[in-house]
């Protein structure tokens, strides 16, 4: 399996999710159709006009209003669809920075606590207030990953990295690949990332240690989330959590005809 990024001008975090050999030995995920990504606001000529020769087609974006109205898609001049898809509905980044009391009352109408912003804290939260946006996420990449498709938020890391997580175990990748695939991004969001994700977000209300927040990629953390989703699921794993949430049943069948592909010497 291949981790390493591919060089759009303008981006840390762009790869392609293919290379992964399934846990029987005998399909590996196509490359070419599936791409993940941090965000797409530093986009240049050269790297728009790398995107099309990728052949991409549709771009999901995964952030919140707050993001996205900051920081844009520099799409001008491609012809993509482009999908907002806010992971987050738009509460962690709201158009307009919630005050204390704002928050409060949205806590108890919503049950979303979101005055502790740690990295595990994100996560807890993401999996179980979130779920019917990340089904939604991985369903509309199963319908549009046969002409190409990328899909990012702000770091490529957290939402990007979990819908990727998700879609590598839907299409049967060994869970080791898929903690090694989820934790290279660590080596890629430093230096320039980090002065830019601190200079833009800085106000984002994210606690503790913002490059720790904004660039980490622990493994364990992601071993953590899709444990717990085995042991409520059980052998339905992370496919039994996203049909509960409203995932098409088909998209699962769909992904694996269109994505995987045989190895030539798995026989």
């Amino acid at each position: 399996m291949s981790l390493d990024r591919i060089d759009i001008e303008g981006t840390f975090n762009f790869r392609d999710l293919g290379g992964a050999t399934t846990s029987a030995g005998e399909s590996a995920v196509a490359q070419g159709k599936v791409f993940r990504s941090d965000g797409l606001a530093q986009l240049t000529d050269r790297s728009r006009a790398d995107l099309r020769a990728l052949g991409i087609s549709t771009v999901i974006d995964l952030r919140d209003i707050g993001e996205r109205s900051k920081l844009p898609d520099a799409l001008d001049g491609l012809d993509v669809e482009y999908v907002e898809l806010p992971i987050f509905d738009d509460h962690f980044f709201p158009a307009k920075r919630l005050s204390i009391d704002e928050m409060k009352e949205m806590a108890a109408a919503t049950g979303l606590d979101l005055s502790d912003r740690s990295l595990s804290r994100i996560y807890d939260l993401m999996i179980a207030h979130f779920g019917p946006r990340l089904a939604k996420a991985v369903d509309l990449i199963a319908d549009t990953c046969d002409e190409g498709v990328v899909f990012h938020c702000s770091a490529g890391k957290d939402r990007t990295g979990t819908v990727s997580a998700f879609l590598h175990s839907l299409l049967g990748v060994e869970r080791s690949d898929i903690l090694d695939e989820y934790s290279v991004t660590a080596e890629y969001l430093s230096g320039g990332f980090l002065e830019n994700i601190t200079r833009n977000f800085a106000d984002a209300g994210i606690s503790g240690n913002l490059a720790e927040t904004a660039t980490a990629a622990p493994p364990e953390l992601m071993a953590g989330v899709l444990d717990s989703i085995d042991a409520q699921h059980g052998a339905g794993g992370v496919e039994a959590y996203l049909l509960e949430h409203g995932m098409d049943p088909q998209t699962p069948a769909r992904l694996r005809q269109l994505l995987l592909e045989s190895v030539p010497d798995a026989f």
